[in-house]
């Protein structure tokens, strides 16, 4: 299958970096889309420049490739807009892809808890999605929790907020997490490339456990030596408002976004899903940041 290469979207972010790294090591060609000849990519794999509001930039990367792996996003934690991207972009690669007889799309979206009532930016993602199905590549969208590991942007954040003397929360820190490391979620991804009985289907990601989000600045805050982290908690009505007249700014401290997806829960169906899925055990954020520190 793996004659022709694998188009890596997203390829120097932090999950299409560490993916790429383990594509290659297995010995798959890979395709690594990045914004810039200069980007820096892994040795061995082919760097070609793109972009996913460039379509003819994208119907030269999927050109011969046997697989799509979509990494390329703007994250809820930086400042919008946003369906540029993941809404006409995601559905552009998908109908690119279509077209150049791409074998199987694999994209990441997130557990999405949010039910019916999905705020802006959580329904630009599904928009995306839908896109992706009615395209007609075969498909398989992987919805990871919030993901742990070397240099994740979100526990860099985190640490960030734990340094300081007072750690503002939105709502009462008891949205529940199921955090995943970076290398568990590759995994996941690179299995996907292989066999049918995930093509069709959301697969969601979780790690072993769910972590309430004020437990989750605890083991944060003990990997960088405090005792004792201190939490203002605010309305969730309140931390919305100031988000919003926060968005003058060029890199606001917090997004209408990022706070969306802090009023649901983000777990998955099940605790062992990665296991029951894929037959592996994803890693616990607590013992890996025991054992690893937060590798920031």
């Amino acid at each position: 299958m793996f004659g022709a290469p694998v188009l890596v979207t997203g390829s120097t972010g932090f999950i299409g970096s560490r993916l790429v790294r383990r594509l290659v090591s297995a010995g798959v060609p890979v395709r690594a889309l990045a914004r810039s000849a200069s980007a820096v990519t892994v040795p061995g794999a082919e760097l070609v420049v793109g972009d996913l509001t460039d379509r003819d930039s994208l119907e030269s990367a999927c050109a011969g490739a046997s697989a799509v792996i979509s990494c390329a996003a703007i994250t809820g934690d930086k400042k919008g807009p946003y369906d540029h991207v993941n809404d006409a972009g995601i559905t552009a690669l998908a109908q690119v892809a279509t077209a150049a007889g791409v074998g199987r799309m694999i994209h990441f979206g997130g557990i999405d808890t949010a039910g019916l009532k999905p705020g802006p930016y959580l329904t630009g993602r599904r928009r995306g999605e839908e896109g992706i199905k009615a395209a007609g590549v075969p498909w398989t969208i992987l919805q990871p929790s919030v993901q742990f590991g070397p240099r994740s942007p979100f526990i860099a954040a985190m640490a960030g907020l734990v340094r300081g003397p007072l750690v503002p929360v939105a709502g009462n820190g008891r949205t529940r997490l199921q955090l995943i490391h970076v290398d568990d979620v590759c995994r996941a991804a690179h299995e996907c490339l292989t066999g049918d009985q995930r093509l069709g289907r959301y697969v969601e990601l979780g790690g072993p456990e769910a972590v309430e989000y004020d437990a989750m600045l605890d083991i944060i805050g003990r990997s960088l030596g405090k005792t004792k982290v201190r939490k203002l908690h605010a309305p969730m009505a309140i931390v919305k408002v100031q988000a919003q007249a926060l968005q003058f700014l060029p890199h606001p401290p917090v997004t209408p976004a990022a706070v969306e997806l802090l009023e649901h829960d983000n777990v998955a169906a099940t605790l062992d899903g990665v296991q029951a899925e894929f037959g592996f055990a994803p890693v616990g954020f607590a013992q890996h940041v025991a054992s690893h520190g937060l590798e920031l």
